[in-house]
């Protein structure tokens, strides 16, 4: 019997039941990951992004990589993850290998609305997502989805490029970052500095 999202949950309890409701899935891959005051944000006016425009091309890579078989993925809780230095998260990515040695991606979304109700983001995820399974959740700054079903590559490429489309929902510079590395992250942890609050369900589909 499949399980179901409910209010409060947080990510870590989101991705293990959506893991949990797919048998086909094999691998899941955590990656650790700086953060801090993003390019938008220190360059809050059009003339400043212009003027450091090629800093706006900057593109880290994952500081660690953590490879997870399916039944330790959802045996772990936060405790079990390394600690990690200092501004720095753990995050989920959305490839995952499935049976037959064939990749597939949770569907993975962050909001970053623009004076945006979140009313348009629940329409703009029925519009794109029709009646399948997820959940909301608030990440504190943003708004975090995740998806209860499975995407193959080309699917996802499709999922990205749509939420690009009203212009005015997510950071183009998230789906840049995202299509760089060919797969969505969104964190598992907290950071006292930057991201002090676990995101958590505040909305189920």
């Amino acid at each position: 019997m499949a399980k179901n999202f409910k209010i409060g949950l947080s990510p870590l309890e989101v991705s293990q039941i959506i893991i949990e409701n797919h048998s086909e899935v094999v691998q899941l891959k955590l990656i650790s990951h700086k953060v801090e005051e993003n390019w938008r944000q220190v360059n809050g006016t059009p003339s400043s992004k212009i003027k450091n425009i090629l800093r706006g091309f900057s593109h880290n890579k994952p500081i660690k990589e953590v490879i997870y078989s399916r039944d330790k993925f959802l045996s772990l809780n936060l405790s079990k993850l390394e600690k990690l230095a200092e501004n720095e998260v753990w995050s989920l990515t959305s490839k995952i290998l499935c049976v037959g040695n064939v990749y597939k991606h949770i569907p993975m979304m962050n909001f970053h609305p623009d004076s945006i109700d979140l009313k348009v983001i629940k329409k703009t995820l029925k519009y794109i997502c029709g009646e399948k399974s997820g959940c909301l959740l608030d990440s504190g700054r943003f708004f975090h989805y995740y998806g209860n079903f499975l995407l193959t590559s080309d699917k996802w490429i499709k999922f990205m490029a749509a939420f690009l489309m009203p212009c005015v929902i997510v950071s183009p510079r998230y789906i840049g970052h995202r299509l760089h590395d060919g797969y969505c992250t969104l964190r598992l942890t907290t950071e006292k500095s930057y991201k002090p609050k676990l995101p958590e369900v505040i909305e189920v589909y």
